[in-house]
């Protein structure tokens, strides 16, 4: 069995957190260990560092996941672990040799027996995505949704209004890297038949896609099922139609004299020239590196003052400060 991890932990909350402390610690440790953030040398480390801050947020902020993660808790898997072995918590817990999350996910998405699987496969996806997570998440959440994609729990709501009967919608939840991405993915229906889905590079919020006569049986044949893509929030980006906006800090020369920094993008981090005299909160627009080639990316310079200075910045500070 895989071995426990303490979602709490990675995250650096307690386990009473409010929804608003797990998303703003989340979005802090993202953008600390986000591998587009370091160089080379440390990006394999921060990769996986970056998959656990992603799996933990996976979890808490989803008020079905935490409640069976609470619930079962470190001693249950535990004890399922062993087999139960001798511990008395383990036999009062019936959790010896027992999946003890068998009992909630038989509730997931509406009753229909044990959830749904994602996409996989041919996504082309890095390594870091939401499709990349640990024998310990599959071993509970495996079969839950949460993958490349998943359904969400509006599965099998009835169609709109003036579409045929037997039509059904679906909630399909995208990473946004995935959306950006699009391309050919393995999904598996309820009914167990596995279908592969063709997603446009670039697809966007609400965006319907069909599936000829995958929807419920009727007198004339098959309706057709129509998924709807959802764009799951992301530790970096801020999504806003096809645009997207990104927070990027500067050292304060580099705002007074120009320079180059490194902004991460969907498709890896690229060069930008700051002009000399940039002022705190000045925004650039890199036109094409959007959600799609349609969209913009707006970069928000934000300018940091260093935290320790040696005493040649100190004296350099000092004397700017005698000049100015």
């Amino acid at each position: 069995m895989a071995e426990y991890k303490d979602y709490y932990k990675i995250l650096g909350v307690n386990k009473n957190a409010t929804d608003a402390e797990i998303k703003k610690a989340f979005k802090t440790m993202a953008r600390k260990y986000h591998p587009d953030m370091h160089s080379e040398a440390e990006k394999a480390k921060m990769t996986e560092k970056f998959k656990d801050i992603n799996e933990a947020y996976t979890v808490l902020s989803d008020k079905q996941k935490r409640t069976i993660y609470d619930q079962v808790g470190e001693q249950g898997y535990q004890d399922y672990a062993r087999g139960g072995g001798a511990s008395s918590r383990a036999r009062s817990s019936s959790y010896a040799g027992e999946n003890p999350y068998q009992r909630y996910q038989q509730y997931t998405y509406g009753g229909n027996g044990g959830g749904f699987s994602g996409f996989a496969g041919n996504s082309g996806a890095e390594a870091f995505s939401g499709g990349d997570f640990s024998d310990f998440f599959q071993s509970i959440f495996g079969g839950m949704g949460g993958g490349f994609g998943g359904f969400g729990q509006n599965f099998g709501r009835s169609a709109a209004s003036g579409q045929a009967a037997g039509d059904v919608e679906a909630e399909l939840a995208l990473n946004l890297e995935d959306a950006h991405r699009g391309g050919n993915m393995q999904m598996t229906l309820p009914n167990g038949r596995t279908v592969t889905v063709k997603l446009p590079a670039g697809v966007s919020e609400g965006k319907k896609i069909k599936l000829k006569a995958m929807g419920n049986p009727t007198r004339k044949g098959n309706g057709d099922l129509y998924l709807i893509v959802k764009i799951r929030p992301h530790a970096m980006f801020r999504l806003e139609g096809e645009d997207l906006h990104v927070p990027v800090i500067v050292m304060p020369w580099t705002a007074a004299l120009g320079g180059t920094i490194f902004v991460p993008t969907l498709d890896g981090p690229v060069k930008v020239k700051v002009p000399a005299g940039t002022h705190n909160g000045k925004k650039l627009k890199l036109s094409g590196k959007g959600l799609s080639n349609k969209g913009s990316l707006y970069v928000t310079l934000t300018i940091d003052v260093p935290r320790t200075l040696s005493k040649e910045q100190k004296d350099l500070f000092a004397k700017l400060a005698q000049i100015s």
